[in-house]
């Protein structure tokens, strides 16, 4: 019976490492692929040219000269910030529209996931149509408020706001969907309690309701952040970086570097920068999800 039970043992072990082995090739590769990226990042690597030089912290040093760089490191925190901010908020306030029985409520649930379902480059190409200055539908209907012809991602001024409203237009919906199962998580007697006490509905949301979903807002708002620090193909779509350097995040800094002036060393210099900065902003959503996590526990 004990040489059965081990036996057991070591085929359940084996079973459990062939079922992982996917998973762990898979995560493998991810892992190979960056160290190569690392040690292009690290040589003068260009198309074409047979001979590969290293050249050790020398790209990272000429970019870190370049106010062009430095520029796209601010857009790209700008750009991602601004868009995840206003994705929570709106995402809190359809969260809390869904937890009601209102009809309103019920028109939208079916066709809140639309515009998740949606390719981001779809959805780049159908805005940009939108947005056309001079044939977009969206001037039109702001001519009816004394808005004539409104930029949009055709001025520089404008380009910003345009992509960062694309890109609110396109993942509230997934803001609204973790914040709303939250809202469904809380108990109906600690709403009650609240109620018994005095509370009213405001109250009710920001000493309850908020705390309680605070952590999955913070949740939602790391897998956004992750997502738009690193943001190609909406700003991709639309304008390219352009009008001049107003939408020129550091994807599209490193795809312009090394696939259009065929630099691979320096375009994989601007990517780790990028995943540099993902890290960093990542490491601190996480402290600041546990922080509440310990707070509504």
């Amino acid at each position: 019976m004990m040489r059965e039970g081990v036996n057991r043992g070591r085929s359940g072990r084996t079973f459990l490492l062939i079922s992982l082995l996917p998973a762990i090739l898979i995560l493998g590769g991810f892992i190979l692929l960056f160290f190569w990226g690392f040690y292009q990042s690290l040589t003068d690597m260009r198309f074409g040219r047979a001979r590969v030089d290293f050249e050790g912290l020398g790209n990272y040093a000429r970019l870190f000269d370049r106010g062009r760089f430095w520029d796209s490191i601010s857009t790209t925190t700008i750009y991602a910030f601004t868009a995840v901010a206003c994705e929570a908020v709106l995402g809190l306030a359809i969260a809390k529209l869904f937890n009601t029985r209102t009809l309103l409520a019920k028109w939208c649930r079916p066709v809140i996931l639309l515009p998740l379902v949606l390719p981001p480059l779809s959805v780049a190409l159908m805005w940009t149509t939108m947005m056309n200055p001079e044939t977009g539908v969206l001037n039109y209907f702001l001519s009816f408020i004394g808005i004539n012809n409104f930029g949009w991602i055709s001025k520089a001024d404008t380009a910003m706001f345009a992509v960062v409203f694309i890109d609110v237009w396109t993942f509230t919906p997934f803001f609204a969907l973790i914040i709303f199962a939250g809202l469904r998580g809380i108990s109906p007697e600690i709403i009650e309690a609240g109620r018994m006490n005095g509370a009213k509905a405001w109250g009710l949301f920001f000493r309850i309701e908020l705390p309680m979903v605070l952590p999955y807002i913070i949740l939602a708002a790391l897998f956004r952040l992750i997502d738009s620090l690193n943001q190609f193909d909406i700003i991709f779509g639309t304008t390219q970086g352009g009008p001049g350097n107003a939408t020129n995040v550091l994807s599209i800094s490193a795809y312009f570097t090394a696939f259009q002036n065929l630099q691979f060393g320096r375009g994989a210099a601007i990517m780790i920068v990028n995943w540099f900065v993902v890290l960093v902003s990542a490491l601190v959503m996480v402290k600041l999800w546990r922080y509440t996590r310990k707070r509504v526990s």
